[in-house]
């Protein structure tokens, strides 16, 4: 069974498995967990499922066993060939999310999706502190979502082992982020917008209502409220 073998190893690398599940879940198709000994907390990871979870072929959990790690999956939710890493952080899928194939979705903050929201082919969510993506936000392929960076300087000094800046991301309810589209730290987009493909969303307050485009992404016009 994939929970016992999943719990064992925690067990192995100093960790320890908590399963809430309002039914009991089918996880016959899940690869091989990846359980490695580092993180900051407790040593747990939770795991609490809703009812109707589909997990598809091919989705792979990765968890950093001495964290205090957090996976919580709503009612009817589907995941299919996606990988969801906890590194000492959470990740929170209200009901009817989808994650589709190729995607990632990496926390060691607090992650957060809401009801109906998708994450579509090949697009990456990367949380360090903080990353709310509202009920019925809908992505394209490829779409990246960030809350950090490193500082690029013209020194020799290795980028990655200069300090994170951090800035947490806001994505409001129903909006439509096109294919290719980067949302960088900072970003708080309103409610029912809509991105242009391959924009760049720089950190900033973007009102709701708007259809975004551009490098970086610029008001383009207001949408109108009804077509």
């Amino acid at each position: 069974m994939w929970v016992r073998r999943f719990e064992i190893n925690m067990r192995r690398n100093g960790g320890r498995l908590v399963l809430e599940a309002d039914e009991a879940p089918d996880f016959s198709e899940l690869r091989r967990p990846r359980i490695e000994l580092r993180g900051e907390g407790d040593g747990t990871l939770r795991l609490r499922l809703g009812r109707g979870v589909q997990i598809g072929s091919g989705v792979t959990i990765e968890v950093w066993a001495c964290g205090s790690n957090v996976l919580e999956i709503g009612d009817h939710c589907h995941l299919h060939g996606c990988v969801l890493q906890l590194r000492s952080g959470s990740v929170s899928l209200a009901d009817h999310v989808q994650i589709r194939d190729f995607s990632v979705v990496k926390s060691s903050g607090d992650l957060r999706l809401g009801s109906r929201a998708i994450v579509s082919y090949s697009s990456e969510v990367h949380c360090e502190s903080a990353v709310v993506i509202e009920d019925l936000v809908g992505m394209a392929e490829r779409v990246t979502v960030v809350d950090s960076d490193k500082e690029l300087r013209g020194g020799d000094d290795y980028f990655n082992d200069r300090p994170s800046r951090v800035d947490a991301v806001r994505i409001g309810r129903n909006t439509y982020i096109g294919a290719g589209v980067v949302i960088t730290r900072g970003a708080r987009i309103g409610r029912n917008c809509a991105i242009a493909a391959n924009a760049v969303v720089n950190g900033g307050e973007y009102p709701g209502g708007l259809l975004l485009g551009g490098v970086p992404a610029r008001q383009i016009r207001e949408l109108p409220e009804h077509g």
